[in-house]
C-alpha cells in the first residue's frame, strides 16, 4: 500500500521516506522516484534503536506534513512532528495487539487524522484511544491482473484441467502463517463437497510454517488428492488462477489470542477484478471488500455447514457464480482501484493542511 501510495504521489508531492534498514535495499532505494532515508538498525534487530533513529531523520526532514505508515511508526511523528499535522494509517489487527495498542492509548490523541482501511477498523482505532472524529474510513485498491497467455498451460501443470476442461476449484492465495485464515476450516468442507461433485479441487496457493500441517490435515481427512498446494505462486499463475477459479476462499475469523481479524481483505478485491467472486468469513472489515449475495457469499466462519452449504451454491450453480463475479468486478472496477483508493488518502491529505 505504501508503495502505491509514495510512487502515485511523487509526481505532486515533494516525498521523503524514512524506513528501517534492510538487507538489499540499496538497489531499490536508488530506481524510487523520491528520497528514502534508512536507520542504520534493522527493525527485528532493535525495535527502540529503530524509532529512535526514525525519529531523528525524520527531525532533519523538517517535513511540512507527516504520515505513519503504521502504528508503530507514532513515536517518530509525535516526537519529531512539532506542532506540523500528523496522519497514521490503521491497518487492522495491530489495534488488538497489546504492545501497539498501549501505544495508541499514549499517543493516539495526537494525530490529526486517522485513515483507517475499513469501517471494522475505523471502530476498533476509535475503541483504542484515537478520537472518532479523525479518523476516516479510506478502504484500499488493487491492480487489475494482467491478461497473462497460456493461462490453460499454467492450469493443465497444477492438474486443474481435465480433457479441455477446467475442472471447478476454490482458491486461497495468502501466506501459510496465520491460522486464523481458515484454510482448515474449508479443508474440513471439502469431503462433503467431493461427495457432491468428485472433480472440485481446492488450490492452496502460498508458503509458510502451516504447509506441512495443511497437508496432513488433507490427508487425514482422506481429500489429499482434491488439494493442490503450488507454495508461493509468480504473478502469471496468480492472474491465471484467480480468473479461472469458481470462487476465491478465505474464511477469516477474528481472534483475540493472538490478536487477529482481517483489517478489509485486498485479496478479495483482487479476485473481484479478475471477475471472480468469495466465498469469505464475515468477519472484521471483510464485509467491506464482500458484499453477500451481490459479490460473494459471506458465511460464519465458525460454522461448518454454514461453509459447506456456501460453497455448494458457488460450486453447482455455475452461472450464479458467474453473476457474482460480474457484479464484483463492476464494483471494484468503480471503487477499489489503486487509483480511486489513492485519491481518498490523498483527500484525507490535504484536509489536514488546510
Amino acid at each position: 500500500m505504501l508503495h502505491e501510495l509514495t510512487h502515485r504521489l511523487a509526481d505532486r508531492w515533494d516525498i521523503t521516506v524514512i524506513a528501517p534498514a534492510h538487507e538489499g535495499s540499496r538497489s531499490h532505494d536508488a530506481q524510487v522516484p523520491f528520497a528514502v532515508h534508512r536507520t542504520r538498525t534493522a527493525w527485528n534487530d532493535s525495535r527502540v534503536a529503530v524509532l529512535a533513529d526514525m525519529t531523528r531523520l525524520t527531525a532533519r526532514a523538517r517535513p511540512e506534513m507527516l504520515l505513519a505508515g503504521h502504528l508503530n511508526a507514532l513515536p517518530p511523528i509525535v516526537m519529531a512532528g512539532r506542532g506540523r499535522p500528523t496522519i497514521a494509517i490503521i491497518h487492522g489487527s495491530e489495534v488488538w495487539a497489546p504492545r501497539t495498542r498501549l501505544l495508541t492509548r499514549v499517543l493516539g490523541t495526537r494525530v490529526d487524522r486517522a485513515m483507517a482501511i475499513s469501517r471494522f477498523t475505523a471502530s476498533e482505532a476509535a475503541k483504542a484511544g484515537i478520537p472518532r472524529d479523525r479518523i476516516v474510513v479510506t478502504p484500499l485498491g488493487a491492480s487489475p491482473p494482467a491478461i497473462r497467455n497460456r493461462a490453460d498451460a499454467v492450469l493443465r501443470g497444477l492438474g486443474l484441467i481435465s480433457g479441455k476442461q477446467v475442472v471447478p476449484f476454490f482458491l486461497t492465495v495468502s501466506r501459510l502463517t496465520d491460522r486464523q485464515k481458515g484454510h482448515e476450516t474449508f479443508l474440513h468442507a471439502l469431503p462433503a463437497l467431493l461427495a457432491r461433485c468428485p472433480d472440485v479441487r481446492y488450490v492452496i496457493a502460498g508458503e509458510g510454517q502451516l504447509a506441512g500441517e495443511l497437508s496432513t490435515l488433507a490427508a487425514r481427512l482422506r481429500v489429499r488428492h482434491a488439494v493442490c498446494m503450488p507454495g508461493a505462486v509468480d504473478e502469471r499463475t496468480k492472474a491465471a488462477l484467480m480468473a479461472s477459479c469458481r470462487a476465491f476462499v478465505m474464511l477469516s475469523r477474528e481472534s483475540r489470542r493472538p490478536a487477529f481479524f482481517e483489517g478489509f481483505g485486498l485479496v478479495f478485491i483482487e479476485a473481484a477484478l479478475a471477475g471472480r467472486p468469495s466465498l469469505a468469513g464475515d468477519s472484521g472489515g471483510v464485509p467491506d471488500s464482500v458484499i453477500d449475495g451481490q459479490t460473494g457469499v459471506l458465511v460464519d466462519p465458525l460454522s461448518l455447514p454454514a461453509v459447506i452449504e456456501g460453497a455448494l451454491r458457488l460450486l453447482e450453480d455455475p452461472a450464479y457464480a458467474d453473476a457474482l463475479g460480474e457484479r464484483a468486478r463492476a464494483r471494484a472496477l468503480s471503487n477499489y482501484t489503486w487509483s480511486s483508493a489513492i485519491e481518498r488518502m490523498e483527500s484525507c491529505m490535504e484536509s489536514v493542511l488546510q
